[in-house]
């Protein structure tokens, strides 16, 4: 296996992106190529001498040591130049991650804000059709009053009043709107809590047109002398 393939590891298909860092990888071999060449040149001395002075078989082991020599201080620069090459291409590559990444989330960023404009322009309308509907019931409730027959008198607990009739829309709007507890505060501006007992059920408290539809029928069986059906 050459250098290049002990660098690379076993040959396969090139990745389209590269997500991992190399350099560290490379920086291991060559940390360990550099401590080996360390090793070679602190026999280098030693295996010169012996050597030199003709010493049974030295040469042969100083030959052999040269030529490790070569082939680890070799491997070495190699090692260096992939080093350096994926350092730099590991920062290219970051950088176009993060280039990547930042386009990604403005464009999330541009479509949740889209997303809130047509939200809000729904609101507005919902909000409006409210509104003429609030309206409605406290004219009809004024209406209902003003009509009260001449010699009755006009019983408690119709919701035909403003406050009264402003606190079960505010319930309405808790029961709505509010998840148990209210835990991530997405009630709706207005909403109130009827009782604690349901702040952990809102889905129990009465609907807006169900109470006013009793408290309607309440009052014209009092006036009536009739009992509710």
């Amino acid at each position: 296996m050459t250098i290049l393939e002990t660098i690379r590891g076993k040959p396969g298909p090139k990745p389209a992106v590269l997500l991992a860092a190399q350099a560290p990888a490379i920086a291991e071999k060559l940390k360990a190529a550099e401590a080996e060449l360390r090793d070679l040149e602190a026999q280098h001395g030693t295996a010169a001498l012996d050597a030199l002075v003709g010493e049974a078989g030295a040469q042969s082991r100083f030959d052999e040591l040269e030529r490790n020599l070569a082939k680890v201080r070799n491997n070495v620069g190699v090692l260096r130049a992939a080093h350096k090459a994926a350092v730099e291409r590991d920062e290219a590559t970051i950088v176009a991650q993060r280039t990547s990444l930042r386009k990604t989330q403005l464009n999330a960023m541009r479509k949740h804000l889209e997303a809130r404009n047509a939200a809000a322009e729904k609101f507005s309308a919902a909000i409006a059709e409210a509104a003429a509907q609030y309206h409605a019931m406290i004219d009809r409730s004024a209406k209902a009053i003003a009509a009260c027959p001449i010699g009755s008198t006009w019983p408690q607990g119709t919701l035909c009043e403003i406050d009264p009739l402003r606190r079960v829309v505010q319930h309405e709007i808790f029961r709505l709107s509010a998840t148990p507890g209210n835990r991530d505060g997405r009630t709706l501006p207005g909403a109130e809590l009827p009782h604690v007992n349901v702040e952990w059920q809102p889905e129990a408290i009465k609907p807006l047109a169900e109470r006013l539809k009793e408290a309607s029928e309440f009052t014209v069986a009092t006036l009536t002398g009739k009992e509710a059906v």
